[in-house]
């Protein structure tokens, strides 16, 4: 079987561990991360050899990245055109605009909570509705606040020893 082909678009804090989490599994191919700018977070994959092919999310920028010897494979379009999925943790707004892209190509994309609703056919959360989710071409995850309140629904009305009046007993 086919590994999934996975791109990183936004290489912060959720970017790192999403390109982290992907490069350990199996099943999946990490194809590379892309960003706008020579951030920490970029410049800590400098020091640490490039394990990950870096994609240009900002045209126009390409000397930025050179001076700080960032080596660059290609543009965030070339990224999209070579991958199965994108997992997008860009900023705010930005999803949405990559999301055109990845429409473009017929590409499935899952956004991050900083997003919109709007930006995906799904608000997602596995626990609360996967089925929904399963085909979608564009899911938006619940952030980390919505994702604790969900498993504490769950728990809630799905064990008898945690419905109201038996809290504790």
């Amino acid at each position: 079987m086919a590994k999934v082909r996975v791109g990183v678009a936004g290489y912060g804090t959720i970017g790192q561990r999403l390109a982290d989490g992907v490069a350990l599994q199996e099943d999946m191919e990490l194809v590379g991360v892309a960003d706008v700018a020579p951030t920490l977070p970029v410049q800590a994959l400098v020091e640490r050899g490039m394990p990950y092919r870096f994609f240009n999310a900002l045209p126009g920028n390409e000397g930025l990245l050179e001076e700080a010897g960032v080596p660059i494979t290609g543009s965030l379009e070339d990224l999209v055109a070579d991958v199965d999925i994108m997992l997008d943790a860009t900023n705010a707004g930005i999803g949405a605009q990559n999301k055109e892209l990845y429409a473009k190509h017929g590409k499935k994309a899952i956004f991050q909570g900083g997003e919109k609703n709007s930006v995906a056919d799904v608000f997602f959360h596995g626990y609360a509705n996967y089925e929904q989710g399963v085909g979608a071409q564009f899911l938006k995850l619940t952030s980390c606040n919505t994702t604790g309140l969900i498993r504490v629904c769950l728990l809630y009305t799905s064990r008898p020893a945690c419905r109201p009046g038996r809290m504790g007993r």
